[in-house]
């Protein structure tokens, strides 16, 4: 497979979300539960944050370390949901988006955990995130096959499979929100970005997905 066409991917996205907007509420339902005490506290646990990198001394309580574990299960849960619905439609998942700890989210949290290592390098050296996120494509594409129980296989893609699903997926979120910040925008409308580009990415990453599993089993018949 040589290329995805962008706009193709880019409606089929849009196309995606509004015809499954119902089910993708619901699969973020126990999702949102998950996350819901750590926003409670977001506020003083950002002042926590700010403390311990400014090498000030923080006293830790147990919510302070279950509040973000929970809030990481309800990220994964959610994106594991998106991604079976992307794949497989809409009986793929449990009611209420209910993602109870197994095999498969022992391994996707693996996964995400050294993407996260790998993306680390952007939050100290501005202007990185775009040249690193591009080089983890086909490990987040591998994100997708753990998500549908698929056994793993090495995906291979070409440069332009791997620039257009960077453009769709990465790309244009990006250029968005430099323009957003560029206007000056509140900090809610920040807010309500990047709540949209988290089912963004996941739907274009899963259908992008698919696309190069059909075409691949095509010609390898």
């Amino acid at each position: 497979m040589k290329t995805i066409p962008i706009q193709k991917i880019i409606l089929a996205t849009l196309a995606f979300a509004f015809s499954n907007w119902k089910k993708l509420l619901e699969s973020s339902i126990f999702p949102f539960l998950m996350a819901f005490p750590l926003i409670t506290i977001f506020s003083e646990y950002v002042d926590i944050m700010n403390q311990l990198l400014n090498g000030g001394e923080v006293q830790f309580n147990f919510q302070n370390l279950l509040y973000p574990l929970l809030f990481i299960y309800g990220y994964m849960a959610l994106l594991i949901n998106i991604y079976r619905i992307a794949v497989k439609g809409n009986n793929s998942i449990v009611r209420f988006g209910i993602v109870l700890p197994n095999r498969r989210l022992g391994r996707f949290f693996l996964i995400t955990l050294l993407l996260s290592i790998a993306e680390f390098p952007s939050f100290i050296f501005n202007g990185l995130e775009p040249f690193i996120y591009f080089l983890l494509i086909p490990i987040s594409l591998n994100l997708v096959s753990i998500a549908n129980d698929i056994p793993y296989k090495k995906i291979k893609l070409s440069i332009g499979v791997w620039g257009n699903i960077f453009l769709v997926n990465f790309g244009l979120l990006y250029i968005i929100l430099q323009l957003l910040l560029w206007f000056g925008v509140g900090n809610f409308v920040l807010l309500g970005f990047n709540l949209l580009s988290v089912y963004w990415m996941a739907i274009s990453l899963a259908l992008s997905y698919k696309v190069i599993m059909a075409n691949s089993s095509t010609q390898t018949h």
